[in-house]
């Protein structure tokens, strides 16, 4: 048995922006997660290379203010203690070099969760989940030194593993050797040679089985990742062996070039940019099937529309839409959960009994630690058909960020963008707001003094004057609220009438805006000054 401390965490966030070292969304989330979990230990890991040094300096106040400790993964190469490790963070070193030409900052955040100067500090999650351990013990016994993300779908006497690394915990590095050594050398094959036989051995598993696992099959099919998956195999000729990056690479090249990208589609040489236009149309319209209209109705939308355009636009469309396609169905089979799955558990399917007896025990599900990770991106353990047909169903940035992915930014970026408009209205709303309630308390106080002892004993009186002056002294002289001390004096005021109460808790609200927002520093807000209250 092993003892897991679910109180120490990893966030892993590599900047594409040298401007500015995270995006306000992922910013909130973090300091969120500061607000929920105020006693665990936060580590972040960014890289120096990726920022200038204004965003560097910006990262270090804000890992002051929120008492997070950043890890510069630059700077690690020292500390890694194989020679796996040192290949690994070669390759992690060749995607950041190469961003604009194949390189992926979500194949370098999956290489780094898998080096022990990083995966030793705690708990690695992603950013697009909440994590709340407040009703945690310190320490949880589990049975496995390691434990990730996983679930499954039961298929009578078998289940289909989906194990996601989302969340990565190595608790014991030692016990859990030939595990990580497995996946890192897992890494180090795909990323040196991309293969993948994840269809093909998932079709002959589901093939053998039930009519409802047939038709399972049929309906994964349909699902643009699979699709994808499938082809990526074919990109460049199997005698001829490629790493991922360079495949990345040669596909980003050909779908940013029309004609690149109808060579590249045509099915002899002979054929014509007219006759491949025309193929991929009707591959497309092919699509519209019932199963793509049940389930994933969005998308079949969206293709109805895009097949009502012109060829230019069309094509404008498709490529941008399957390179995404490939880029993520390259990712996850270079780095991410496929080739997850394939290096600790060499298949994707398994006898339930085998499943129960030896990979249940590595899910952060088998603890019951899904309420304190809450992640959706993932099923529970021995799910149903029906459970995963919704999951499957699910569209486009439902279920996590893809922010590596084009389509992922352009959906956080709008996300961002309204956030970012919600904090310029606090900066201008939330000094007025604490100004106002600093008024109220104090007429309040004077209200008080002049009711009469029937309304309140003579004690009951005293305590709410007393503890509507602790609340008072929260504001300084200096014209600051100090959201510290009143987070302190909370624990010592009693419970008062519904017209305090009220004043209170508008007051936690307050201070919790100012905080995730980003507007206080040394967790004190500054009010505006009384003239400025007149002005505005």
């Amino acid at each position: 048995m092993y003892q897991y401390n679910p109180n120490l965490h990893v966030k892993i966030w590599l900047s594409n922006n040298p401007n500015v070292f995270m995006n306000l969304e992922n910013q909130i989330r973090l300091i969120e997660m500061r607000e929920k979990n105020p006693n665990d230990t936060i580590h972040l890991v960014y890289d120096s290379k990726l920022l200038v040094q204004t965003s560097v300096n910006t990262l270090h106040e804000f890992c002051k203010e929120h008492q997070i400790i950043s890890i510069d993964a630059h700077a690690i190469d020292t500390l890694l203690q194989s020679e796996n490790e040192r290949k690994l963070y070669s390759f992690y070193k060749e995607e950041i070099h190469n961003l604009k030409t194949g390189g992926n900052l979500a194949v370098a955040s999956d290489i780094l969760r898998w080096l022990s100067p990083i995966f030793k500090k705690g708990t690695y999650t992603d950013f697009d989940f909440p994590i709340d351990t407040s009703s945690l013990p310190k320490f949880i016994t589990t049975e496995m030194p390691i434990l990730l993300n996983i679930g499954s779908l039961k298929m009578g006497r078998k289940e289909f593993i989906l194990a996601n690394n989302d969340f990565v915990a190595i608790i014991d590095a030692i016990a859990a050797k030939k595990e990580i050594e497995r996946v890192q050398r897992g890494l180090i094959t795909r990323l040196t040679h991309y293969d993948t036989d994840f269809i093909e051995r998932t079709e002959t598993e589901l093939n053998e089985d039930s009519f409802i696992n047939r038709h399972l099959l049929k309906f994964m099919k349909n699902r643009s990742e699979s699709l994808y998956i499938a082809k990526s195999k074919e990109i460049i000729p199997h005698d001829i062996a490629h790493s991922s990056l360079k495949i990345r690479a040669y596909l980003i090249e050909v779908m940013t070039d029309k004609n690149k990208f109808l060579n590249f589609n045509k099915i002899t040489p002979q054929e014509t940019h007219e006759e491949v236009i025309k193929r991929l149309r009707k591959d497309l319209q092919a699509q519209l099937n019932l199963v793509k209209y049940l389930f994933f109705s969005k998308e079949y939308s969206l293709i109805k529309r895009i097949l009502e355009k012109n060829d230019d636009r069309f094509l404008t469309y498709l490529m941008k839409k399957e390179c995404d396609l490939y880029l993520k169905s390259i990712v996850v089979c270079t780095t991410g959960p496929i080739q997850i799955s394939n290096a600790l558990f060499n298949g994707y399917v398994v006898d339930t009994d085998k499943f129960i007896r030896e990979i249940q025990p590595l899910s952060f599900n088998h603890y019951g630690l899904q309420h304190a990770f809450r992640s959706q991106n993932s099923i529970p353990l021995h799910e149903n058909v029906l459970g995963m047909l919704k999951f499957l169903g699910v569209n486009e940035g439902e279920l996590n960020d893809s922010s590596w992915l084009d389509s992922g930014k352009k959906l956080q970026a709008s996300r961002t963008k309204l956030l970012t408009t919600r904090q310029k209205e606090l900066a201008m709303s939330l000094p007025l707001s604490f100004s106002a309630i600093k008024n109220d308390v104090e007429k309040y106080i004077h209200k008080i003094t002049k009711i009469p002892h029937q309304s309140f004993s003579s004690e009951e009186k005293q305590e709410l004057t007393e503890d509507l002056k602790l609340i008072l002294s929260c504001f300084s002289q200096t014209n600051e609220f100090n959201i510290l001390q009143f987070k302190k004096i909370l624990l010592s005021i009693h419970h008062h009438d519904e017209y305090t109460q009220k004043l209170i808790e508008d007051l936690e609200n307050l201070c919790h805006e100012a905080i995730i927002f980003s507007l206080a520093k040394d967790k004190k807000i500054k009010l505006n000054r009384p003239s400025h209250i007149g002005q505005s």
